[in-house]
């Protein structure tokens, strides 16, 4: 048994010899020290203490130097310190002057007294200073003086950066006001030439100024110029896409292309209404500009001519159908609710339409505006891109003004019919006062970006 413990007691004494090195332990570590420390405090009232500096943000040089400025303090009771308020400024940076000053505090920190401390360990004396907390800041120079980097005594007196940072410091509350509204937002030029300014070139900027242009060249060269901004408005506009390449105007907007596809003509079936128009019938419809073109359509043998037609009626009707939606959008009704156009044209070109101009069974400004601008370029195809706006703008229930801006979009010219156009129309002029005509030529004439007026000056 005895010789059980005494390996044990082995075993113990060789696992802790075998430790490895690490740092002490917590117990070791709340040793006493060899001998007691001394501490003294050294209060010999010396209006120059040492200065604890804290530089938030900053980047200090380790050669800057800086020159005190002392003043007695207004309210003495509010510091921990009874001495004059102390002020360190330098100005030898090239740009930038530096600034370190007492802040004061609020609540409990207002009394709070700083120290610095030198221990002598072989007499074990510890003797303790009482310290100035000052932080110090930097200012951008707004001054041509404060270029020249010189921090002697007889450039302060005209340095306005350095004299602006003490009188914020130690001036009267009304020159702290004054100097504040001088500075506020003033970027101002230099008011001595540059050795490579010529006359007529204008003055140096400071380096306020300097800062300010560069960050502005900075973001503006990224900026999109006055083309860039119209390629993208065009780009973006709810119209068909122009063919700008076209030589005729057949070729700007090509009927494929407004009906959304060959094969949407092919299914409009226009046998029997070409049947009713060639027998003599009056064939009534919904549209008075479908039927005030019906019978010069039909008759001219053009098939082709008389789907698109017969496409047009299908849209102005599944246009006039629309309910009305949320946020003053319209919205496609059910197809219970339009049974009768399912019936004439068939449930696939009318569900087609929906998907062309409508998205998720809604038509916002957007949308709507796609919708009517290929209205007006189908009726510019039949009428041989000259027609007039009066029918259409009937149809659609728009003003004259409105149905301009449409057809404008389009790249056509609107203007009164002339004297030989009311004649075509059969009107006296003062019923083509109410009439516009909308051509289609090359080349073509968009809308472009206005551009803002200048304001007037008021007297």
């Amino acid at each position: 048994m005895a010789a059980h413990q005494q390996e044990m007691s082995e075993k113990k004494r060789k696992r802790h010899e075998e430790r490895p090195e690490g740092p002490p332990s917590k117990k070791s570590a709340k040793e006493s020290p060899s001998q007691n420390i001394k501490v003294s405090v050294i209060e010999d009232g010396d209006d120059w203490l040492p200065v604890l500096a804290s530089t938030p943000g900053l980047n200090i040089p380790s050669t800057l130097s800086m020159k005190p400025y002392m003043k007695s303090r207004p309210d003495a009771s509010r510091s921990s310190l009874a001495i004059p308020e102390l002020l360190l400024h330098s100005s030898a940076h090239l740009k930038l002057d530096f600034t370190a000053r007492e802040e004061s505090s609020n609540g409990s920190e207002s009394h709070l007294k700083h120290y610095i401390g030198v221990y002598d360990p072989e007499t074990g004396q510890l003797q303790l200073v009482q310290a100035r907390k000052l932080v110090i800041r930097s200012t951008l120079r707004s001054s041509d003086h404060d270029e020249k980097g010189n921090d002697s005594e007889k450039d302060v007196p005209n340095n306005l950066s350095a004299r602006s940072n003490l009188g914020l410091a130690f001036g009267t509350k009304k020159s702290q006001k004054a100097i504040r509204a001088v500075t506020a937002n003033a970027i101002k030029a230099s008011p001595t030439k540059t050795k490579s300014q010529t006359p007529g070139t204008g003055r140096a900027l400071d380096p306020v100024a300097s800062a300010v242009v560069s960050s502005m060249a900075q973001f503006t060269s990224s900026m999109p110029t006055r083309e860039q901004l119209q390629a993208d408005i065009d780009e973006n506009k709810p119209v068909p896409k122009p063919n700008l390449a076209a030589e005729t105007p057949k070729d700007v907007y090509p009927v494929e292309q407004l009906v959304g596809g060959t094969n949407v003509l092919r299914n409009m079936n226009v046998r029997e209404l070409m049947d009713q128009v060639k027998a003599g019938k009056d064939v009534k419809t919904k549209s008075l500009f479908v039927s005030s073109r019906l019978k010069g359509v039909v008759l001219s043998d053009d098939v082709k001519r008389v789907r698109t037609l017969r496409y047009l009626l299908l849209l102005l009707e599944w246009y006039k159908g629309l309910k009305v939606g949320s946020k003053g959008a319209k919205k496609v009704p059910k197809d219970e609710e339009i049974g009768s156009l399912i019936e004439q044209y068939g449930s696939d070109v009318v569900r087609g339409v929906g998907r062309r101009f409508a998205v998720w069974g809604e038509l916002n400004k957007w949308h709507l505006d796609n919708l009517i601008t290929h209205i007006c370029a189908l009726a510019l195809t039949l009428d041989n891109f000259a027609t007039d706006t009066h029918d259409i703008r009937e149809d659609l229930k728009l003003d004259v003004k409105n149905v301009q801006n449409y057809f404008r979009e389009l790249g056509c010219a609107v203007a009164p019919p002339t004297e030989i156009e009311r004649g075509k129309l059969k009107m006296t002029k003062a019923e083509g006062a109410g009439h516009r005509i909308a051509k289609l030529r090359l080349p073509l004439e968009f809308p472009k970006m206005r551009r803002p007026m200048a304001g007037k000056k008021k007297k």
